[in-house]
């Protein structure tokens, strides 16, 4: 009697599994990239799921339009950002309570004098706590003396903090 050859064929779910092993390796390499791409200050890449990673260099456009700009700087604040809030809450207590969201933001300020007299201080580079009262409801003029309404119902203010000493720098509302 003559032996027939047994041919052995893989079962496709052993190629299923292997395209379905690399599948979730090349995901987890990518996963590990974006991660320490975000760890080292890399550039944000927009991943559904994940907010945008928003750096302080980001310019404001209405501070930008006052001859603003912001900066990012890795050393450490003499103020922590609490005292500022409380700084800036003693000094613009109408904003503090009125406004609907307050934020605070560790950044170098350059804010240029060019105009004589001096209007303000000359900043350059400054560390300061930015502080950015949002939303603050404009109180209505009496409809007797100004008919006219208001064209906007709120405005934002901006109080910069010395970082070193909590001294009032700036007042900007926009």
């Amino acid at each position: 009697m003559r032996k027939i050859p047994t041919v052995r064929t893989r079962p496709r779910i052993n190629s299923a599994s292997g395209i379905v092993g690399a599948i979730l390796l090349a995901v987890a390499t990518v996963w590990i990239g974006w991660l320490l791409l975000h760890q080292f200050g890399g550039p944000a890449l927009p991943i559904i799921g994940f907010p945008a990673i928003t750096s302080s260099d980001t310019q404001i456009l209405p501070l930008t339009a006052e001859g603003i700009t912001l900066g990012h700087t890795d050393q450490a604040p003499k103020l922590s950002k609490q005292q500022a809030l409380l700084i800036a809450s003693q000094l613009q207590p109408d904003a503090a309570a009125r406004s609907k969201a307050t934020d605070a933001q560790y950044v170098l300020v350059t804010y240029p004098n060019k105009s004589t007299p001096a209007t303000h201080p000359d900043l350059n580079k400054v560390p300061a706590w930015m502080i950015h009262y949002q939303k603050i409801p404009l109180n209505a003029a009496d409809p007797a003396v100004d008919p006219t309404p208001l064209s906007r119902t709120s405005y934002d203010l901006y109080v910069f903090l010395d970082a070193n000493n909590g001294k009032e720098l700036l007042v900007i509302q926009v």
